[in-house]
């Protein structure tokens, strides 16, 4: 199994996301199924705000979940791209690929999130959508989740 490691540019954007997104690509990585770049996490005014402009993004500043007012808050969204022959793939196969590692990767760790191939989170990705951002994973709920016990006791996502 490869043994793949976040490079220094990677590492430094992963570190401007929440500590639950971290948590989320880090085993994604560890788990040594596909290499990873980090695309971006923290997102300032001015990129945001281009990104709006050229139709990247839907949302201006400070809108997104990239942004923060405070620059020393963490962004709630980061975007991840499949690292496939030395380089970032931006291939639909691949993305949806990881999107599957990242998605099972926040489950395991109780990490609720948001894939831009899937942003009703009806389990139709793709399809059902006008906006595709296939490298975008955002917190929902701000890393609440609901729970409630089963049958048997165990608590269980809701």
């Amino acid at each position: 199994m490869p043994d793949y490691h976040y490079g220094k540019t990677s590492t430094r954007r992963l570190a401007t996301a929440n500590p639950g997104l971290q948590q989320v690509f880090k085993l994604a990585l560890e788990l040594g199924l596909m290499d990873i770049a980090i695309v971006q996490g923290r997102r300032g005014r001015a990129e945001q705000d281009r990104y709006y402009a050229i139709g990247k993004s839907r949302v201006r500043w400070p809108h997104s979940k990239h942004n923060v007012i405070n620059p020393l808050d963490l962004a709630s969204a980061v975007d991840a791209a499949p690292f496939v022959n030395g380089e970032i793939s931006w291939r639909k196969e691949h993305c949806i690929y990881l999107a599957g590692v990242i998605q099972a990767c926040a489950e395991l760790l109780g990490v609720p999130i948001r894939w831009g191939g899937n942003w009703d989170m009806d389990g139709e990705p793709i399809t059902d959508q006008d906006f595709q951002d296939l490298v975008h994973y955002e917190l929902v709920n701000h890393g609440k989740r609901r729970v409630q016990k089963d049958a048997d006791g165990d608590r269980r996502p809701v």
